[in-house]
């Protein structure tokens, strides 16, 4: 699969101030940017939603993984 567009990436986040907030959909942004994309993935999904409690000891980076990992993984299984 060459890409898949993503039109709207929406964050729901409480514990984090905005400029954190800024910084991990930046984070989440990069990773998905960079991720390889196999070719058995359902390509014209309207919506996937990923939902994660942050640890208040857990980095931003860590967090931004998680979610693009849980991403991929929901774009492969409604494939």
């Amino acid at each position: 699969m060459d890409d898949i567009d993503i039109q709207r990436l929406t964050l729901k986040l409480s514990g984090l101030d905005e400029p954190q907030g800024r910084r991990l959909a930046s984070l989440i942004a990069q990773g998905l940017a960079g991720a390889t994309i196999e070719d058995d993935v359902e390509s014209e999904q309207s919506a996937v939603r990923v939902d994660f409690k942050a640890s208040p000891l857990g980095s931003l980076g860590l967090l931004s993984n998680r979610v693009v990992a849980e991403v991929l993984r929901q774009l492969k299984r409604s494939s």
